[in-house]
């Protein structure tokens, strides 16, 4: 570790996703989670630059969930958009400054792994729209974890919970 950040990478396999209390479908490729910290040395002129502590600067968690799932209901949580009427289109164009969406997100696995659950994601990137061998659309979907004010001091971001929950 550089004394900076530190960052672990868990590939958690097939999962549910769930995103709001709605399940957003099926994974193809397994799910990935990225969770840094990033710290700050503490130096004193007395011992130069080594330092004499290290203080947490705050954790980032994010997660990418490949969906295939070709339903325009699944595409508009995903794209943070709207299914107009008649239902069978997604429309965008939202002011500028407009804050994102934010929602609880679930990622369940089907195995043994552990599970994360995200208070307040939103849908940050939703990489292009891919097609697997057999023909279906895969939706890569970038999410970032923020701060739940609402919940308890320590427990704001998110949480990892044991086995199928």
């Amino acid at each position: 570790m550089d004394g900076k950040s530190f960052t672990e990478i868990r590939h958690i396999g097939t999962c549910r996703v769930n995103y709001g209390g709605r399940d957003l479908g099926y994974t193809e490729g397994g799910v990935t989670v990225k969770i840094t910290t990033e710290w700050v040395d503490i130096n004193v002129d007395e011992f130069g630059v080594v330092p004499v502590d290290k203080q947490d600067k705050g954790t980032t968690i994010e997660a990418t969930t490949p969906m295939i799932q070709s339903s325009l209901e699944n595409y508009a949580d995903a794209f943070d958009t709207s299914l107009n009427s008649p239902a069978d289109r997604l429309t965008f164009g939202r002011k500028v400054g407009t804050s994102i969406t934010k929602q609880r997100l679930v990622l369940d696995p089907i195995n043994e792994d552990d599970g994360i659950v995200m208070y307040a994601a939103g849908a940050v990137d939703v990489d292009e729209l891919g097609f697997n061998n057999e023909g279906a659309r895969i939706l890569n979907i970038h999410w970032v974890a923020f701060i739940s004010e609402d919940r308890a001091d320590g427990d704001r971001l998110f949480r990892i919970f044991g086995g199928m929950s």
